[in-house]
């Protein structure tokens, strides 16, 4: 119970850090989704129950902060979170191959996204979209995955035991 409640903490503490520091720095407009990476992160290092309320509690409070669809963002966090663990629930890969699929997970959501833009009545072209925004984000996110995994490692159960 105790390490759920250090979870939440940590994803209110990333999603203060994704929306205060990394907004105003940005490399032509590219950026990663931190909170997205640090629920894909507590998928691969501790297990999808830490993933999923990572995912939700940081989904939800975007949406109640941005003033989107509430539970959307939730909703494409968690589509991230159940992708990558049915990609890597038989085997624990590397650092590529966890790059490549967890880049690959952010980039499942971005249907659902363009369809409740669509149906919201939005005008814009998918595929410029995809290239310019989407898939160099999802190539950061994913690198982000990599070094936000070995901070999650702390809460495993052995490496409570040995400290």
């Amino acid at each position: 119970m105790k390490r759920y409640g250090t979870l939440a903490a940590a994803a209110l503490l990333l999603l203060l850090f994704d929306t205060a520091v990394l907004s105003a720095y940005n490399l032509f407009g590219i950026r990663p989704w931190l909170l997205l990476a640090a629920a894909l992160a507590a998928t691969v290092a501790l297990n999808v129950q830490s993933g999923i309320l990572v995912a939700l509690i940081g989904g939800l409070v975007i949406d109640a902060i941005c003033n989107s669809y509430l539970g959307l963002t939730a909703a494409c966090y968690l589509v991230s979170v159940g992708a990558l663990y049915l990609f890597t629930r038989r085997n624990h890969p590397k650092a590529l191959l966890l790059w490549a699929l967890a880049a690959a997970a952010v980039l499942l959501p971005a249907p659902i996204e363009w369809l409740y833009s669509y149906l919201a009545g939005a005008q814009f072209r998918a595929l410029q979209t995809v290239l310019t925004v989407v898939l160099p984000n999802a190539v950061l996110t994913g690198l982000c995955v990599l070094p936000l995994s070995k901070l999650f490692d702390w809460a495993k159960k052995g490496h409570r035991d040995r400290i």
